[in-house]
């Protein structure tokens, strides 16, 4: 298979344009790819090329469920370059998936979320914006790649009806309810702080970055690891959108709302969360209930 760059650009056109997949998954998926062909420098690859690829990347100690990802990256441009005819035969056909260990989310106490909410009390612009998103991955289970491409659209129905209406993975759409606290941070983020983030009036980003579009999930990340190191907690987006599921159904809300609100497309992969809300509950019980003694 010649010309790997052009064929990872056609591919990137059909996984755009007929498969309808996601920018954030394309890239992943180019990236991966890229990888696989510059580290083994080979453009006829093998099932022994690929299982070569894998031991490298446990070498290289990554995680089974990243290598996992990284090799559906290679099975989507094989699938395509076997039906395109780059490639006579599949290499990844037969090379087994990874062995994934399910493992919990890991969800903040309320104490912690406490801690992380009176660590962004203040006024500069910059305690408002961190606030803000604080409370919206917290109060409303967003992605950190929603919550960067929220535009001006998105107030609308947020101050005036208490909802978001986000489009989430897959191009779908759900309408999550947003409680009053966010709801007025928001208000008061728009009506104080935003401008001072963005260098061109005309950018419709609710968190723009100073060259006019949004704010990258690099920097976001940033700075939420840099408020929990503030107050000695770990803290990545992630964790705030899975303490938003697991205190919902601490309070004992129902598993297909908790669903809907994250935009899990099955109820399979938010039951997880009802392992962790049933793993406080025990805790609880065995240290405060006096005939757990």
């Amino acid at each position: 298979m010649e010309n790997i760059e052009q064929k990872l650009q056609a591919a990137r056109e059909f996984w755009l344009g007929s498969e309808g997949k996601s920018p954030l998954t394309v890239a992943a998926y180019e990236r991966d790819c890229r990888h696989f062909f510059t580290t083994l420098k080979t453009q006829n690859p093998t099932r022994e090329d690929v299982e070569n690829w894998l031991k490298i990347l446990s070498n290289q100690n990554i995680s089974p469920r990243s290598t996992a990802r990284k090799l559906s990256s290679l099975r989507a441009f094989f699938a395509l370059a076997t039906t395109s005819g780059w490639v006579t035969k599949n290499p990844v056909t037969q090379v087994p998936r990874p062995k994934i260990g399910t493992s919990l989310p890991k969800a903040l106490t309320l104490s912690q979320m406490k801690k992380l909410l009176e660590a962004t009390t203040g006024e500069t612009p910059e305690k408002v914006r961190l606030r803000l998103m604080l409370q919206l991955i917290y109060a409303a289970g967003l992605r950190v790649s929603e919550l960067v491409t929220l535009t001006l659209n998105h107030t609308t129905s947020a101050e005036e009806e208490g909802t978001l209406i986000i489009t989430g993975k897959g191009g779908k759409t759900r309408i999550i309810p947003l409680g009053d606290v966010a709801r007025n941070t928001l208000s008061h983020y728009l009506k104080t702080t935003r401008k001072t983030f963005s260098g061109h009036e005309k950018g419709d980003w609710i968190f723009p970055s100073p060259r006019g579009g949004p704010l990258s999930r690099q920097r976001v990340f940033q700075l939420l690891q840099s408020l929990g190191h503030s107050v000695d907690i770990k803290l990545a987006p992630h964790h705030l959108r899975h303490t938003f599921a697991t205190h919902l159904l601490d309070n004992e809300a129902d598993l297909r709302s908790v669903q809907v609100m994250l935009g899990h497309a099955s109820l399979n992969t938010t039951q997880i969360y009802t392992k962790v809300a049933g793993t406080r509950t025990r805790t609880a019980m065995e240290r405060f209930h006096p005939l757990a003694k």
